[in-house]
């Protein structure tokens, strides 16, 4: 199938493609910045019957009803990771998918490329076979043996046996285009999911040469991901673990994000940090963390090998210190500091 049709908008996107029956699109939580109305008005406008939006929530925490105002009008059912089905197993993972996504239904998957600890990009097959998975195969794909194994890495998608995992198991969940939205070029491209999320590889340019080594950077945390410490740590693991970060050895990584949720609602995130002191080394080597969001606490574990994480700009510092982050009134500047605006899109990298 490849790519369908590319443009500026998602309307240019789909150009003249028509659904003859109804459809099921797989849309991403409040975690990703995307305005999914103008999304589903250009799908509603070419599907002959119903248009059934699912909001893929994975772990997450059920989105709002302020967050959904938005898209209100389009009746939004939201996933639920304890009420699956079984698909396939794909390499261990059992498939599952969520039961409040129609059965036999075309599907379509709505997402954002951008960059992604685990499968290089987001985007494609993940906004089903992740956002719409039931708990066990969400748990089993993100055990520490394969968040942790070799090709599993930010930014690379050919040869990651984490985006392979992930594209089998939305493939036999039954999804077979995408529609995603490219940040940077600003271009919306519509195919089947491999070829699209293969595309945006090609026009994404993720990585700012820089020509030394800093002793701290300042990662301003954009809104969609400043809610919870859960969702604003990947800035600091995404540059912290990229493939060249050009940070001295011990250099500070300073998190400038609001995190009202504090460490987020996930909680095997919140009981493996809590499970030992700050640098969490047990994580690594020890009994293996479980739980919704455990494998972040395993990359913040990671992280703290290297460097050293900083809060700023929180509204409450006190859940953050309890499980021994620092937390700074503001954030530092001046030549010894790398600024870094767009930490999920745009990374600086030692050139």
């Amino acid at each position: 199938m490849g790519i369908l049709g590319e443009g500026a908008s998602p309307d240019e996107a789909l150009g003249s493609q028509q659904f003859a029956t109804s459809l099921v699109v797989a849309l991403p939580d409040a975690t990703r910045p995307l305005a999914l109305a103008p999304v589903l008005a250009a799908l509603a406008a070419r599907v002959a019957g119903v248009l059934t939006p699912v909001i893929g929530l994975g772990l997450h925490r059920p989105m709002t009803a302020a967050e959904l105002a938005p898209i209100a009008g389009f009746s939004p059912i939201q996933s639920d990771p304890d009420d699956w089905v079984a698909t396939v197993d794909v390499g261990g993972i059992p498939g599952t998918l969520s039961r409040r996504l129609p059965q036999g239904q075309p599907l379509l998957s709505v997402g954002i490329c951008e960059l992604h600890q685990y499968a290089g990009l987001s985007g494609g097959h993940k906004g089903v076979s992740v956002g719409c998975a039931g708990r066990p195969t969400i748990a089993a794909l993100h055990a520490r043996d394969r968040v942790l194994a070799d090709g599993v890495r930010l930014g690379q998608v050919a040869g990651n046996p984490f985006r392979q995992a992930v594209d089998a198991l939305g493939e036999a969940a039954g999804c077979r285009l995408a529609l995603c939205f490219v940040p940077g070029p600003g271009r919306w491209i519509l195919g089947e999911p491999r070829a699209v999320v293969a595309r945006a590889a090609a026009l994404l340019d993720p990585w700012e040469p820089v020509q030394r080594d800093f002793s701290g950077a300042v990662l301003r945390v954009p809104p969609a991901k400043a809610s919870s410490l859960y969702q604003a740590s990947r800035a600091a693991t995404y540059l912290g673990l990229s493939p060249a970060p050009p940070l001295l050895p011990g250099a500070t990584l300073v998190l400038d994000a609001a995190c009202p949720e504090g460490l987020g609602s996930e909680e095997g995130f919140i009981r493996a940090l809590s499970s030992e002191a700050a640098p969490w080394s047990g994580l690594l080597s020890g009994p293996e963390p479980t739980g919704a969001g455990a494998q972040r606490a395993v990359m913040l574990a990671l992280l703290a090998r290297r460097y050293r994480l900083v809060l700023t700009g929180c509204i409450d510092p006190a859940p953050l210190r309890a499980v021994g982050i620092a937390v700074w009134p503001q954030a530092p500047s001046g030549p010894d500091w790398l600024e870094v605006p767009r930490p999920f899109s745009r990374l600086p990298q030692r050139g």
